[in-house]
């Protein structure tokens, strides 16, 4: 199993498991209903992710055939704040199949490498409050809540 750069060859497997990412995500919580176009979305995105400076685009490959994906970049904070930069995991998926073969881990370390080639000193992601599994797998990777996002439907919004 290897762990490389994506090529425009890869895009459509990696929008088949953007989308199921995006299902899961659903599953928690129905705010992350997807568009009926999810998918050209995602290729165009996907596609543009490839040739972006501030992402990188990971697939695994095994046997030829792509088995997961990881998507970082360089996210940018308000000019008020001394730490302008950090590096953030968007997503990781591996197919069901081939999950706890520590492909995950081989993703978040070439994420890590190419952080610290941006000079980037810290690692943030958002990872639903009802994943159970996500919170602490990323716990096990030494990443700590730091903030908490709140939501409410505008109508139970508690101000009258």
């Amino acid at each position: 199993m290897i762990v490389r750069k994506a090529k425009l060859k890869d895009v459509n497997k990696i929008t088949k498991y953007g989308v199921n990412l995006l299902k899961q995500h659903y599953a928690f919580d129905p705010y992350f209903a997807p568009v009926k176009n999810v998918n050209k979305i995602y290729q165009k995105f996907f596609r543009s992710c490839i040739y972006a400076k501030t992402r990188l685009l990971l697939v695994a490959e095994e046997d030829k055939k792509i088995i997961g994906y990881a998507l970082g970049e360089i996210s940018s904070r308000p000019p008020v704040f001394k730490i302008r930069k950090t590096g953030f995991i968007s997503d990781i998926f591996v197919e069901k199949n081939s999950r706890k073969n520590g492909i995950a881990k081989q993703f978040l370390a070439e994420l890590k490498k190419w952080f610290k080639n941006k000079k980037l000193k810290h690692i943030e992601l958002t990872v639903h409050v009802k994943n159970e599994v996500g919170k602490k797998a990323w716990n096990n990777y030494g990443l700590r809540d730091s903030i908490i996002k709140k939501r409410v439907d505008i109508e139970k919004f508690n101000i009258r």
